[in-house]
């Protein structure tokens, strides 16, 4: 198999201006009472074993760690790996495709937490189910997995019919945002202080992801609008949980 990678986006997207970018949008503030919810709402022993899949620069595995959890982080970026090295020591880390199963030496986990959108990012929709697959392999049985996300449903609700151009701005950040209606790809260009990046994300129906998170072979599937397990509404970022 070739170690070529594959991604709706640059290897490094993610990277120092994105986070800088998210920093100032308040993207990271409430990420200590997240992870405290989301221990919650998985009933995560303590002590027990956590992948953060898309980790970023380390916010959510860290604050895992500090929680007392066996944390590890992986992502596909060394960049961003370095970064969350720098950032949030404690937690082990790991640069990984996820469209491939982890190491062999790598011991299962307790629990698999997906955040903040990062899913969606396969070339195709088969690479994003590969993905599923890796996470499903990952777990121990009976292992937790919580994916966080925002929806079809939420971009409807929030930018209107697919193919509608958004430009906003917040504390500096402008934001131009565009979904294609054939394939459902999110495409944003962020600019601030003379510097744009662009990152695209595929979204799904909450439909459509259970169907898929169902076929990678978890069961026992929830829908929430949030970690305090609240039903979903519109504008509502998509929280799912399932069973492997």
């Amino acid at each position: 198999m070739s170690d070529e990678v594959e991604n709706l986006n640059e290897l490094d997207a993610f990277g120092a201006a994105f986070i800088a970018m998210s920093d100032k949008l308040g993207r990271y503030e409430e990420t200590e009472q997240e992870c405290r919810e989301i221990a919650t709402l998985l009933s995560l022993a303590p002590g027990a074993r956590v992948l953060d899949a898309g980790c970023g620069f380390g916010r959510s595995v860290g604050a895992l760690s500090r929680l007392g959890y066996d944390a590890v982080g992986v992502d596909i970026s060394p960049a961003v790996i370095g970064e969350a090295e720098r950032r949030n020591p404690g937690p082990s880390y790991l640069v990984h495709d996820l469209t491939r199963p982890l190491p062999a030496e790598v011991e299962r986990f307790d629990a698999i937490v997906n955040l903040y959108s990062s899913f969606g990012y396969g070339v195709t929709r088969a690479d994003d189910q590969l993905v599923l697959d890796t996470w499903h392999a990952a777990l121990k049985p009976g292992g937790k997995l919580v994916m966080e996300l925002s929806d079809i449903e939420r971009t409807l609700h929030r930018l209107g019919p697919l193919g509608t151009v958004v430009d906003r701005e917040d504390n500096g950040v402008h934001e131009h945002l565009y979904v294609d209606p054939e394939t459902r790809v999110l495409h944003v260009t962020y600019t601030a202080e003379g510097r744009s990046i662009e990152v695209e994300t595929r979204y799904y129906t909450a439909e459509e992801l259970q169907a898929m998170v169902e076929q990678a072979g978890f069961s026992e599937v929830a829908r929430y609008g949030g970690f305090d397990g609240h039903p979903k509404q519109p504008d509502d970022r998509l929280v799912l949980v399932a069973t492997a």
